[in-house]
């Protein structure tokens, strides 16, 4: 490839890029935000995710048909086709007023015979995202080593009855928790995640349902940075 043809392809690629992020869509992240115990709470549906992993292990049951959603999901659902991967959701504690500090995660899934996944956070597991598996030990980032058979249940301990994984450090703003596959197959059904200050605190199906929507836009500088990393591969 020449100099010129380069510069002209690289050119090329960079109005392609601008096109698209002048498109009037720009897609939205949808979350709850509520008040409810002693803290606050911050709610996403499991489908809602920022990024998967390239073999795309994990997928949606109804859109992508992986699996049949249980009837009483709210949307859609995600589960381990095969393989190992990861998930990865971003999310702000500000969006619910919350403050830095410990806060619990906690999950509405099926899981009938205990095949668990390892959360990581960063900041609270490592200060750099990495495209390896982490060096996971349990208990201490095991999630959903419990025997949830449908329906749906809220699940906020991650071990067994015990805490596991499940309470992390988050930090004031932006967060970013990611799924790595630990056990997690077609049995599992991840439905609605919530991360909630009151690390004692039992969410309620009610409680989901009366959580304040709100929907947040996709900044511009992200997409065009998930669009030129795709070109360049």
């Amino acid at each position: 490839m020449t100099s010129r043809f380069r510069f002209v392809y690289l050119l090329g690629c960079l109005f392609l890029c601008y096109s698209i992020l002048l498109e009037p869509v720009l897609g939205v992240e949808k979350f709850k935000v509520s008040s409810n115990g002693k803290g606050k709470q911050i709610w996403f549906q499991a489908e809602d995710f920022d990024e998967r992993s390239p073999n795309e292990n994990y997928k949606l049951g109804k859109k992508e048909k992986a699996v049949k959603p249980e009837k009483d999901a709210f949307g859609d659902i995600v589960t381990n086709a095969g393989g190992r991967g990861w998930l990865l959701y971003e999310f702000d504690i500000s969006w619910t007023g919350g403050k830095a500090g410990k806060w619990r995660f906690i999950g509405r899934v099926i899981n009938p015979s205990n095949h668990s996944d390892w959360l990581w956070v960063l900041g609270d597991d490592g200060s750099k995202i990495s495209v390896k598996e982490p060096a996971f030990a349990r208990p201490d980032h095991i999630i959903f080593e419990e025997n949830i058979p449908p329906p749906f249940t809220w699940k906020k301990t991650g071990d067994f009855g015990k805490d596991g994984g499940t309470v992390n450090k988050l930090k004031s703003g932006k967060n970013i928790m990611m799924f790595w596959t630990r056990q997690s197959s077609l049995e599992v059904q991840y439905d609605v995640f919530c991360w909630s200050s009151d690390i004692e605190y039992q969410p309620t199906n009610d409680d989901y349902k009366k959580a304040k929507e709100k929907t947040l836009a996709v900044e511009p500088t992200k997409k065009l940075t998930t669009i030129w990393a795709g070109l360049k591969k």
